[in-house]
């Protein structure tokens, strides 16, 4: 199941009679690559003052599946406005909505629009951060028994040392999900790892982490005021603390979605 926020701006242009009148739908497609058909999904009725729409794809795939969206009119749709930009749910499809993050922090000061904006960045920084949910694979230059995966595994599909698929009895995945072992009992034994590594991997849900991650992101760009050491009103003043710079606070919270990765 794939969740996507889709960005309308200016509704009540699109909802003019000069433009798609009243009823004009929001449609959304798929396709499973960015060039090929895409089969539209579902339509979605526009709202006079709601500029973010939520989608649900039963059958998406997270950074596979793309989407386009486009404007008609009711009904069948005589009148459509141009496609979207094809985009995948790294930017679009973000683990924590904009209705979410207002139940922590309401940012009365920001559209949805703006929020959204901030929401997509963060995902992005996510994604970029840790990739993708779902399947992943890490590459290692080893020296040891030992790997550590870049996230915790739920399960593991595929080994490869040196170019030779290993078998299931070749390594041994620690309870912790973070630690995967050499064993010289096994298939092709050896005590220590051996040229470059592929670790194919279905890692454990990471749902809530990158929610709180995103929501801690998203917090921080919203208070975040460069330049500004203290603020006064009437009698009233405040000075601020330089303490830690918006680069390093940004930087601890990204680091916090994993907790170290490598070789031992």
């Amino acid at each position: 199941m794939i969740h996507l926020e889709v960005l309308v701006a200016n509704t009540e242009d699109l909802l003019d009679a000069e433009a798609y009148g009243a009823g004009a739908l929001l449609r959304w497609e798929s396709s499973a690559t960015v060039g090929g058909i895409y089969t539209e999904g579902d339509t979605i009725a526009l709202v006079s003052g709601t500029s973010v729409y939520d989608v649900w794809d039963a059958a998406g795939v997270e950074g596979t599946t793309w989407y386009r969206t486009r404007i008609s009119d009711s009904g069948a749709g005589t009148t459509f406005s141009a496609y979207s930009t094809p985009f995948q749910t790294a930017a679009h499809g973000m683990p924590l909505s904009v209705s979410q993050f207002r139940a922590f922090n309401p940012a009365p000061d920001l559209t949805d629009e703006a929020l959204l904006i901030l929401l997509d960045a963060a995902a992005e920084a996510i994604v970029a951060e840790i990739g993708y949910p779902g399947a992943t694979t890490d590459r290692f230059r080893p020296r040891g028994p030992l790997l550590m995966l870049s996230r915790p595994a739920l399960s593991i599909t595929s080994v490869t040392e040196d170019d030779t698929a290993l078998a299931a009895d070749d390594y041994e995945l620690s309870p912790s999900g973070r630690i995967l072992r050499r064993l010289d009992d096994g298939t092709s034994p050896r005590s220590y790892w051996y040229g470059w590594v592929d670790v194919a991997y279905l890692p454990r849900d990471d749902t809530a982490t990158r929610q709180r991650v995103q929501r801690e992101l998203v917090a921080l760009d919203i208070s975040h005021q460069p330049g500004l050491s203290s603020q006064s009103i009437g009698t009233w003043s405040e000075t601020y603390s330089s303490g830690s710079t918006y680069a390093q606070q940004r930087s601890d919270i990204l680091a916090s979605l994993v907790s170290g990765v490598g070789f031992l």
